[in-house]
């Protein structure tokens, strides 16, 4: 059974934009003498609490009773695309112990390094002997978590992009033999009296004919193999947690988009190419070309 936990101050919430749904916050009053008290999220509401209003309700843990004075809104507490888990909050005022190791947030309104000497120099002043380390803005501390995801966007990323380019010289291979192999039929049409400019338009509407074919039925079959694996869960060895594959994000379109508008360029450059080079001969060199 999962469940989580973090001791906070009572303005912890307020900085990170958490609401309090129902009950409150904690105050200055929630001290060590003072009964002990908890916040839970949602999630621990739905998991354990389901149809019951959870203020006054107490729960049983780290050794105490606690009564549950607020329900915060449900957060993001280890890594973006977790499943949001049971979470409670105790004041930092009623569990404090000095073996604690203890994590300050701070919300500035510039650089957020801009502010690093003034934090050690008012930390010194409160307590020289106090260590300050790992000092870093929280974009970093979130984009830490999401390393191997970027790692393994980039891989794909690398992989697609040569797969797409082994297909734009496959396709223009096959394109330009079989425009190339219709010389003679290209010099027959022009001995009859056909227009090059004619020529041109039939190879081309022919060669994005079958371009066309071959991408709605790869965009096909490509939707349908990412929605089979878009709900399927995959264990993320370096953070330790089970996550589930993102689905289709807003971007998807463009890239099919693009990538098909790429190839459909490719295929017309393999059309007109060899077809214009027939099209510009003697039509009886064209009728003797093997």
């Amino acid at each position: 059974m999962n469940i989580f936990r973090n001791v906070v101050s009572r303005g912890y919430l307020p900085l990170m934009r958490i609401p309090i749904l129902e009950g409150r916050n904690f105050t200055e009053h929630d001290d060590y003498d003072a009964p002990r008290v908890m916040i839970v999220n949602e999630a621990f509401v739905r998991r354990f609490l389901p149809g019951r209003n959870p203020i006054g309700v107490k729960v049983h843990g780290l050794g105490d009773w606690f009564r549950i004075v607020g329900v915060a809104r449900d957060a993001k507490y280890h890594y973006l695309n977790e499943t949001t888990p049971a979470y409670f909050y105790v004041p930092f005022r009623q569990m404090y112990r000095e073996d604690m190791n203890l994590a300050f947030y701070v919300r500035t309104q510039g650089e957020p390094d801009s502010v690093v000497p003034t934090l050690r120099a008012q930390t010194r002043a409160i307590d020289p002997s106090v260590t300050v380390f790992d000092i870093a803005p929280l974009r970093e501390f979130i984009g830490a978590s999401l390393y191997s995801q970027k790692v393994s966007a980039s891989l794909m990323s690398i992989m697609g992009t040569i797969a797409l380019v082994l297909a734009a010289v496959g396709l223009y291979s096959v394109m330009a033999y079989s425009v190339a192999q219709r010389t003679q039929e290209i010099g027959v049409r022009m001995a009859l009296g056909a227009e090059p400019r004619h020529v041109l338009r039939m190879v081309l509407l022919q060669g994005l004919g079958l371009t066309a074919i071959g991408l709605v039925a790869g965009t096909a079959l490509s939707l349908a193999a990412m929605r089979m694996v878009a709900g399927v869960s995959f264990t993320n060895s370096a953070m330790g947690t089970s996550a589930l594959l993102l689905e289709k994000s807003s971007g998807t379109s463009v890239v099919y988009l693009a990538g098909a508008a790429f190839l459909c360029v490719v295929a017309t450059a393999a059309s007109y190419l060899p077809a214009y080079r027939a099209a510009s001969i003697d039509p009886m060199k064209a009728l003797r070309t093997d």
